[in-house]
Formats: C-alpha cells, sequence, structure tokens
C-alpha cells in the first residue's frame, strides 16, 4: 500500500509555508470541542478522578449525548439504560468511555457514504483502530503504563491522511496515482503533489488542536525508523506505534515494501518481543477488534474488512499482473535486439572487407524475425559514393552503389540496380536526417525507423529498418538498443576504411621505396653511360688520329709489295682497322648523335639496298627473304642514309639469329590507319629472345652474341635514331620462336614538331595570361609527365586522379584546354564529358585513352571539340595537337 522505502525522513521533510498557512485558512476542517480535548487528556492522567472526568464530560451536553450512545449501543448487554457518565465510567469502564470519547471526537473524519472515497476513508480508519489494539497490547506486555497512551497515539497516527482524502480528494486520488505509476513511498508521492506530507499535516492539525505532546510525536514520527530521531523522552512509546503500525499493515496485507526496508526496520525497533509473543498479539487484537469498532461506526467483523481489503489487493495484483506480462514482453523485445547486436559482433569482428561487411550485416538483419525489410548504408565523402545493402525477411539482398552530385544527391546511373523509387526517395532526404555533431539521429520516414550516423571523419550513413506491426510501438530503450546496432555497423566500416588505409598506405610505402630503389639504379646508369659516353667520344677521337696514319701506311705497303701472302696478311691489317673505325664511329654517334639531314625518303628503296648488301651472306646461310611491301607506300621525311644503318642492323641481327638452321625472313611494310605514319616489320625464324634478355635489349654495349658478332651498340643507336624521326621501335619475340621488330615512322615528321611558342603580351598578372590545362588520369606517373612536360612549356596545369574529382574542379574553376583519359573508377571520363558539356560546349578536349574501345572514342568525338590519341602517345606530337587546340601559332 505504501510502496518503496522512503529516500527522505518523514521528520525531516522540508515543506513550503505555503501549506502551513493553507492548513489554518481552512474553514471546512471540523473542529474538536475543547471540552473533549480536556477530557481526553484528563482521562490519560495516572491519578485520574473519576467523577471530576465525568463532570467534564457533563460540561458539554451534546458531548455527553453522543457519548452516552455510543456507550448504550456497546453495552447493550445491560439491564438498565445508562445515563450519565458516572453510571457509564463505573459500569463499562474507563477504557470504554475512552473510546466512545474518541469516536465522538473523529466520528467527522470518516467520509460521506456518498463519497467515492469512503470506502478508502472506512479501511484507514480499521487500519488505525487494529494499530491501536496492537499497540495497547504490546504496551501491556511490555511496559503496562503506556497501554492507554500507546492506544490513543496508534488511534490517531494517521490523521493526516484522514484530512487529505475528506479536504483534498483530487490531491489524494493523484497522490495514489503517482505513487503506484512510479512506486514511490507515500511520502515522497505527497511531497510531489502537496508539498509537505500526511505526518506534517497531522502534527499541525493536532498542535493547532491543543492535543498533549504525545499525541503529536505519534502523528509526526509513526514512518520514522531510526531510533536516533526519535526524542529520547517519547522513544519507547513511539517504538511501540511504529511497529503496531507495521504489524497491522502485516495482518491486512497491504503494505508492499522491499526486503531492505523491513530487515532495516525490525532491526532498529526491536521491542524485545519474540514472535510467539507477536503472534499471541495479532491473535487477541483480532478477537477485541469487533468490540470497539462500534465506537466509530465501522465494519464489527474484522473478516469482513479484511475481504474488502483482499479485493482491493486482488485487483492491484491483477493489474500488476498485466503489467509485467507487457513488461515480459518488452524483455523479449530487448533479448532479441541484443542477440542480433551480439550476432552482428561476433560476425563482423574478423572481417575487414566492406562487401563482406555489408554482406553479412544483410544476413544477420535478415533472419532478425521482426525486421520485414531494411537497408543499411555509408557515404564516402571523399569519393562522393554511397554504398550499402538491402535486404528482405526472405533473405534476398541487393547491393546499393551511386555517386552523389555535386549538391550531395544520389545520382542512381546504374539501371540493372533495380531501386524501388519509394526507396530513393528516402535516401534523397538524408541530408535532413544527418547529424553534423558526430552523433545518432532517430527518425521516422514511410513507416521506416532509420538511424543516422557521422563519425569524425565525416562518414555518414543510415539503418533503416521497416518492422512487423506487433513491434511498431518503440520504448526508449528499444531505440537505444537499435542505436547499438547502428554504432556496430559503422564501427565495422569504419575499421575496414583503416584497414584499406592502412594497406594503402603500405602498398605506397612499398612503391616509393621501388621508384625509389629504380631510380637510383636509373641515376647510376645514367651517370655511367654519361661517363662512358664522354670517354668514348674523347678516345674516339684520340684514336682515330694515329689509327688514321696506320691505316694509310698499311694501304701503302700493300700497294708497294709484292709477295701475295704478305699483301693478304697487309689487307686483313687494314679490314681490322675498318672495322676499329666504325667502332668508333658507333661510339661517337651514341655520344653524340647525328641530327637526321630530312629530306623525301622512300623506304622501299633503302630496305631493297640493305638486302642487296646483304644477299651474298643469305645465301651462304640458306636465308631466304621474302617481301610483303604495301603497293602504295607514301615518301617519308626521313635521314635514309640513318634509316639504311637501322635497317641493316635489324637485317644483320635477324641473318646472326639464322645462321645455324637458316629460314626465311619477311619483310614487310604498311600504312597506319589514318595513313599518318609508315610501318616496316621484320620477323626472323631465329632462336628467339628470353624475356630477360628483351628487357634490356636496347641497353648500350648489351648483346646477346658470341663475342666477335657484336658490340652491343647497334640496337640502341638504332633506338636513337628513330626516336630522333618521332618514330617508335618495337621488339616482340620468344625462345623458338623468332623475333619480330616493328619500326613506326611518320610520313611528315615536321608535323610533330612543337610549334613555337606564342610571344603573347603578358598582364600584370602572369598567371593569367597563361594556358590553364586540366588533367584527368588515374595513373599517378601519365599525370606527373603531363604537369612537367606542359609546365615546361610555359602553361599552368591542375590534375585530378578520378572522373569525380575532376568535374568539381571544372565546376568551380576556369581551364583553356582539358586532358582527359575515359577508363577511371567512380566516374569515367565519358561520363565526365557527358555532364560538364551542359553547361559548356566551347572547351577544348584530348582524350589521351589506352584501353577505349572505338565506340567509345566516337562518342567522345561526338561531344563536339574533342581530339583522340591512344597511349603510348608521343610527347611531341601531343603538344602540337596542344597548341593547335590553344590556337597558338
Amino acid at each position: 500500500m505504501h510502496g518503496k522505502n522512503p529516500s527522505i525522513s518523514p521528520s525531516k521533510v522540508v515543506y513550503g509555508q505555503g501549506m502551513r498557512s493553507l492548513i489554518k485558512r481552512i474553514d471546512d476542517l471540523p473542529v474538536i470541542p475543547p471540552v473533549a480535548i480536556q477530557a481526553l487528556t484528563q482521562s490519560m492522567n495516572d491519578d485520574i478522578d473519576l467523577n471530576a472526568l465525568g463532570k467534564i464530560i457533563e460540561s458539554d451536553p451534546v458531548l455527553t449525548a453522543r457519548v452516552l450512545r455510543l456507550v448504550n449501543n456497546v453495552q447493550a448487554g445491560f439491564r438498565e439504560r445508562i445515563t450519565s457518565t458516572k453510571q457509564a465510567i463505573a459500569l463499562a469502564g474507563l477504557s470504554q468511555v475512552r473510546c466512545a470519547l474518541l469516536g465522538v471526537m473523529f466520528s467527522d473524519y470518516l467520509a460521506d457514504p456518498t463519497s467515492d472515497l469512503y470506502l478508502q476513508s472506512r479501511q484507514l480508519w480499521s487500519h488505525s483502530l487494529l494499530s491501536a489494539l496492537i499497540a495497547e497490547a504490546i504496551s501491556q506486555k511490555i511496559r503496562p503504563s503506556l497501554k492507554e497512551k500507546a492506544f490513543v497515539g496508534a488511534l490517531l497516527h494517521d490523521i493526516g491522511k484522514m484530512v487529505i482524502i475528506d479536504i483534498f480528494p483530487e490531491s489524494h486520488q493523484k497522490i495514489e496515482d503517482l505513487r503506484q505509476k512510479q512506486n514511490l513511498h507515500i511520502l515522497e508521492a505527497e511531497q510531489a503533489v502537496l508539498d509537505t506530507n500526511h505526518c506534517i499535516i497531522g502534527k499541525l492539525l493536532a498542535a493547532q488542536w491543543g492535543l498533549p505532546q504525545y499525541i503529536v510525536d505519534s502523528i509526526w514520527l509513526h514512518h520514522q525508523l531510526d531510533p536516533e530521531d526519535i526524542p529520547v523522552d517519547s522513544r519507547e512509546l513511539q517504538k511501540i506505534i511504529i511497529k503496531s503500525n507495521e504489524l497491522a499493515h502485516e495482518i491486512f496485507c497491504d503494505y508492499q515494501i522491499s526486503c531492505d526496508f523491513l530487515t532495516q526496520g525490525q532491526s532498529r525497533l526491536n521491542l524485545g518481543l519474540e514472535n510467539k509473543d507477536l503472534d499471541a498479539v495479532k491473535e487477541e487484537v483480532t478477537r477485541n477488534f469487533s468490540r470497539m469498532a462500534e465506537f466509530f461506526d465501522l465494519e464489527s467483523d474484522l473478516n469482513s474488512t479484511f475481504l474488502q481489503t483482499v479485493k482491493q489487493a486482488n485487483k492491484k495484483l491483477s493489474a500488476l499482473s498485466l503489467e509485467l506480462d507487457q513488461k515480459n514482453k518488452q524483455l523479449e523485445k530487448y533479448h532479441e535486439i541484443l542477440n542480433l547486436n551480439q550476432d552482428l559482433s561476433l560476425r563482423l569482428t574478423p572481417l575487414f572487407d566492406k562487401q563482406a561487411i555489408l554482406g553479412e550485416a544483410a544476413k544477420a538483419l535478415s533472419r532478425f524475425d521482426p525486421v520485414r525489410t531494411g537497408f543499411f548504408y555509408v557515404i564516402d565523402p571523399n569519393t562522393r559514393e554511397l554504398e550499402g545493402v538491402v535486404w528482405k525477411d526472405d533473405g534476398r539482398a541487393r547491393k546499393l552503389l551511386c555517386f552523389l552530385d555535386r549538391n550531395g544527391i544520389p545520382v542512381w546511373e546504374h539501371v540493372d540496380q533495380k531501386i524501388p523509387e519509394n526507396l530513393k526517395k528516402i535516401l534523397s532526404k538524408y541530408q535532413d536526417r544527418s547529424s553534423s555533431t558526430g552523433t545518432c539521429n532517430y527518425g521516422i520516414h514511410s513507416m521506416f525507423h532509420i538511424y543516422s550516423f557521422q563519425n569524425q571523419d565525416k562518414m555518414s550513413g543510415e539503418l533503416g529498418i521497416l518492422l512487423k506491426p506487433e513491434w511498431h510501438y518503440f520504448q526508449e530503450q528499444e531505440r537505444k538498443l537499435f542505436f547499438q546496432t547502428t554504432r556496430i555497423l559503422s564501427a565495422s566500416l569504419e575499421k575496414s576504411r583503416l584497414y584499406d588505409n592502412l594497406d594503402k598506405t603500405t602498398e605506397e610505402l612499398t612503391q616509393t621505396l621501388w621508384k625509389n630503389r629504380k631510380l637510383t639504379l636509373q641515376h647510376m646508369q645514367t651517370e655511367r653511360l654519361a661517363a662512358v659516353g664522354l670517354l668514348a667520344a674523347g678516345a674516339a677521337h684520340e684514336i682515330n688520329n694515329p689509327l688514321a696514319i696506320i691505316s694509310a701506311r698499311a694501304q701503302l705497303l700493300q700497294l708497294k709489295e709484292k709477295d701475295e701472302k704478305k699483301q693478304k696478311e697487309l689487307s686483313l691489317i687494314s679490314e681490322q682497322i675498318d672495322r676499329i673505325s666504325k667502332i668508333l664511329a658507333n661510339l661517337i654517334d651514341f655520344a653524340k648523335p647525328t641530327p637526321p639531314d630530312l629530306i623525301e625518303t622512300h623506304v622501299h628503296k633503302i630496305i631493297d639496298k640493305v638486302l642487296e648488301l646483304l644477299s651474298s651472306e643469305f645465301k651462304r646461310y640458306d636465308i631466304k627473304v621474302k617481301r610483303n611491301h604495301a603497293p602504295d607506300l607514301k615518301a617519308i621525311m626521313a635521314d635514309p642514309g640513318q634509316l639504311e644503318q637501322v635497317f641493316l642492323n635489324m637485317l644483320i641481327n635477324a641473318q646472326h639469329a639464322m645462321e645455324k638452321e637458316g629460314g626465311t625472313i619477311t619483310v614487310g611494310t604498311e600504312h597506319s590507319k589514318d595513313c599518318s605514319s609508315v610501318i616496316i616489320s621484320i620477323h626472323d625464324e631465329g632462336e628467339g629472345i628470353s624475356s630477360e634478355d628483351l628487357n634490356k635489349i636496347f641497353d648500350p654495349f648489351y648483346t646477346t652474341k658470341e663475342e666477335g658478332k657484336g658490340t652491343g651498340l647497334g640496337l640502341s643507336t638504332s633506338y636513337g635514331i628513330i626516336n630522333n624521326h618521332f618514330g617508335r621501335i618495337y621488339m616482340h619475340s620468344e625462345p623458338g620462336k623468332g623475333t619480330r621488330v616493328e619500326i613506326v615512322l611518320p610520313v611528315d615528321i615536321d608535323q610533330l614538331k612543337p610549334a613555337p611558342k606564342a610571344q603573347r603580351p603578358l598582364s600584370a598578372n602572369d598567371d593569367q595570361a597563361l594556358p590553364r590545362i586540366m588533367v584527368v588520369d588515374d595513373e599517378e606517373h601519365i599525370r606527373d609527365i603531363l604537369k612537367e612536360t606542359l609546365e615546361n612549356e610555359n602553361m599552368i596545369v591542375d590534375t585530378a586522379d578520378n572522373g569525380e574529382k575532376g568535374l568539381d574542379k571544372l565546376y568551380n574553376h576556369y581551364y583553356d584546354l582539358l586532358l582527359l583519359d575515359i577508363k577511371m573508377p567512380l566516374r569515367d571520363g565519358l561520363s565526365l564529358l557527358r555532364e560538364f558539356r551542359k553547361i559548356n560546349e566551347h572547351l577544348p578536349v584530348i582524350v589521351i585513352t589506352g584501353m577505349a574501345t572505338h565506340e567509345e572514342m566516337q562518342e567522345a568525338l561526338e561531344q563536339g571539340n574533342c581530339r583522340c590519341m591512344r597511349k603510348p602517345f608521343h610527347i611531341k606530337t601531343l603538344l602540337t595537337y596542344i597548341y593547335d587546340s590553344l590556337n597558338i601559332n
């Protein structure tokens, strides 16, 4: 009935002055006649004068009549009717008269029978009377001198409650509702509603009526369990009253208190009575209750009173049972969500891959019975990519993947995803639900319960779930548990991102170390070759002069010598001198390449000339020649002498490779697809070259031939000649399958030479007058090469490593030219070009691609003001395109 143990002592409750003044101003409070109070006080004295007591009562005729009526009703067994207080005291006894007097004094505090609170009022008086009888019986056992005071104090201890019920019925109902709803102690509930409690109200009223101090203390301290807080002079009496109050509640089974409360109360209020003594007290008072109840117009049958209490208790138990059932169902929900979170944690902890995390999350959530369907996604602010998964309770799942436009709105380009339109609408509103404080937000959208999150790195996302009908009503605790679900998912993706960053950093470090080593080796090789080149050039010049003298003397001696044998020996010397001379010439050409002397050249004539020179050697080794010449091959601008040297080197290499078994050398020519170049191919059927040797084949002084058949300068010299002609040379070979050499030479070399830089007047801000170029390519080394080349050409260069970043920069900055790759992550080049052409139709574009199809290049050209070229590209050719696009002459 009273709830849990109060957290504050009733004697120390702070109450407002407003309540004190309110009590004083209530006109409806019944007034106890001063004569009655005087009579009650007199009846408590040990040396009482019964005649004097009778005269006090008889001084108030109304009080006398009501007391005699009560005594006569209770003592119906007397032969004659009692007509005076003296007679009543003599026949019925002082105790009976005192009860009658108390019944008269406080009968006005029994609620009106028509009142809704009438039953509660009667039960409260029954409890008070039972407490009084118990207090009297306990006093009789441990301190007989206190039994009269104990009876009266216990009878009136709850007078404050009676006042609240009678005068403040609405407040009383609020107190009961609050106490049951929040499981508060009666004192806490009263304090919350009235700013005071029934102990204080009863104390003030008792003092105002002039009742004896022990009665005032009984009313004030009956909830006090700590003996130290009770005045010493009335401590034993108050302990008896407090214990009687406790036992009365136990008899009526209406005191629902905690074990701690009971233990504390019994230990501190030990009266020295054993349990059998207390049981005897309970039996005694139940017998006396019916006799005393008539003085207070109460139900004389204690069982009837108890039955009413039990009915009320059963009603409360039914309500509590229903509430408990609801709480159990709620706990089952909590348990299901906690199991889900545990399952998610176990599944996701060992995973580092984002796709694996999304897949396992979808599996776990699709098995969570209360969820019909749901989605989870994350947005990477760096790539502006939305990636996630949507699932249904039947186990089906589908990936979510799209990019965000410049306003952060999802753009669903992949129609094969088949995302429902209502889900697209929900996802398009994510910015309205997102949090900028790094915390989780909760909201409902189209029946979906949506949990939004954003971490410190600005990575954001949402978990959305559509629940079955029985889960539609959400408690705060359930929301907190699903927030925990969201945090588990976001933490797993954050872990994946950190792992990827670590892996990427490790790869970048490895690549950097590898590049650094490669650059170091290249630098060492460059320095070595530079030193060799300088040494070779100096040595060649120094050797040539004495070699010329030796050669001349050898020729003169050969002319003068008549001996045929000696002539042959001198001829051999001359041949070796010529060989040395050629090696020296190659050394000089390697160290200081001679620029080509460009004239109109017919490639077929040079090839035929070289084949004619080698024909005798070919016959010697049973080597046949097959010509596949293009009939209409264009003449090109080239240095015929240098090309003759290249073709001679290639064909001699083919001869050396086929000397053991002979075979066929196939020499072919053709035009490139755009007829801007001619292609010369030389294919032998020799031994072939290993992949290890093929990677070094153009290095100076590197040779795979046996000693005496090569210096290692032929291919490196040829490579330099072709490069000076703005051409390219390729070599393909496998051991046992021969070697194929392919040489590509431009038809008009002058078109590939970069135009002279325009001398444009510069403004006050130099940078504003320079061409601004945007390079979008996902290959870092391509971006670096283009940036370095264009900056050397006095241009301002900006770069982007994917289409999304490139488009963002094009939106926000001005450029004169765009260099664009097609195959890129996040947004490809064609998508970028289509999007940008919506706002700018005139910006020149050069597409540089290595893997695009013909159809993709054609689509790029159809966008307008666009050129295309394939990788690998010639820098001088690219510069020609760039100057032409910028209209710089």
